[in-house]
């Protein structure tokens, strides 16, 4: 989720799907003619006609499912709350928790990933994503100013980890 609007009150990071949608579409598609056309023209074997068609097929869904879905967060300052909102293929998953149910901000690198990555962590082990693109931020100073600004309207403590 990367940063849609911020005020001085609140802060809110949205799901953008709509580059995904297209940047998978539109390969799906070619891949599905490319099956269609060496389909009909008899040329190929037809297992590998039928792992091209699967994986064209998983990329429409996948942009089909891009396109579809609403995903936002919001912290606030007045009252100290984050909202939560997820609207997909699956259904519908809203919440609104005060800032005391959430145990820290976590800023790290997972893995071998080059980016810094900013996890809200809820009480119950569950993490959510922030940055400011898909992947989390590029340098550790802007993921700290990114989970900076969701501590300073919500009082939810930072930790910054080299590794996780």
């Amino acid at each position: 989720m990367v940063i849609s609007e911020e005020t001085p009150e609140s802060v809110t990071f949205r799901f953008k799907g709509n580059r995904w949608a297209v940047a998978t579409l539109l390969p799906g598609v070619a891949l599905l003619w490319l099956v269609r056309n060496l389909y009909l023209s008899n040329h190929s074997a037809h297992w590998l006609l039928a792992v091209v068609g699967l994986f064209g097929l998983l990329l429409v869904y996948s942009s089909i499912y891009s396109a579809t879905a609403d995903q936002w967060l919001t912290a606030s300052s007045h009252p100290k709350v984050i909202q939560f909102h997820k609207k997909n293929l699956y259904g519908l998953v809203e919440w609104r928790r005060p800032s005391e149910a959430f145990q820290a901000i976590k800023v790290g690198r997972y893995g071998r990933s080059s980016n810094w990555q900013i996890a809200l962590v809820c009480r119950d082990g569950l993490e959510l994503y922030l940055g400011e693109n898909a992947f989390g931020a590029f340098t550790h100073e802007r993921a700290m100013n990114i989970a900076m600004k969701v501590s300073s309207r919500t009082g939810i403590m930072v930790e910054s980890t080299a590794q996780r």
